[in-house]
C-alpha cells in the first residue's frame, strides 16, 4: 500500500518560469558566423539548385566520368555539376548538408563550398586541395579536384 502513495506524488513541479540569461559561448558563436558577399550568395544560391538537380541523376562511376569529361573540349555547367554533386554524395568523409536555394542560413559545408570556389578561381591549388582533402575520402581526391576545377570554369 505505501509503494502506491510513493508513485501518486509528483517528485518535481515545475515553476513555470524562465529565467535568462546572457550566454558568452552563443554570443562569440554568432560572431564568428561566416559572412557571404552578394556574388558569393550567387553563387551559393546556384550550386544549390545544381546540387538538387543533380539528386534526380543516376550514380555515375565517377573514375569513367572523369575522363569522359576530360576528353570532351566544351562541357555544361550541368555534367560538372552533377558529376561533382554525385560524387560528394558518394565519396565524402561524412553526409553533406546542403540548404534549399534561397535559404538565408548557411551551412558549415556550403561555406567549404564557397572556400573550395575561391581557392580555385584566386589560383590557389595548393589551397583547394587542401579543402578536398579534409572532405573526400583519399581514394577519390584526385577525381573531386578535377570536378571542382571544371565545375569553376563553367561557373565563369
Amino acid at each position: 500500500m505505501m509503494a502506491r502513495s510513493a508513485f501518486k506524488t509528483p517528485l518535481f513541479e515545475p515553476e513555470g518560469r524562465v529565467v535568462s540569461f546572457p550566454c558568452p559561448t552563443s554570443a562569440r558563436i554568432l560572431a564568428e558566423r561566416p559572412r557571404l558577399d552578394d556574388s558569393q550568395r550567387v553563387d551559393l544560391d546556384r550550386l544549390r539548385w545544381l546540387a538538387l538537380r543533380s539528386r534526380l541523376a543516376p550514380k555515375p562511376n565517377l573514375e569513367k566520368a572523369c575522363f569522359l569529361l576530360a576528353g570532351e573540349k566544351s562541357t555544361s555547367l550541368d555534367r560538372f555539376a552533377t558529376c561533382f554533386f554525385r560524387g560528394l554524395e558518394s565519396h565524402a568523409r561524412r553526409e553533406m548538408v546542403f540548404y534549399r536555394p534561397g535559404s538565408a542560413g548557411v551551412s558549415d559545408d556550403e561555406v567549404w563550398l564557397v572556400r573550395l570556389l575561391d581557392a580555385w578561381r584566386q589560383g590557389d591549388q595548393r589551397a583547394a586541395a587542401a579543402l578536398i582533402a579534409w572532405r573526400v575520402q583519399p581514394s577519390h581526391q584526385r577525381w573531386m579536384r578535377f570536378l571542382a576545377e571544371g565545375l569553376v570554369g563553367a561557373l565563369n
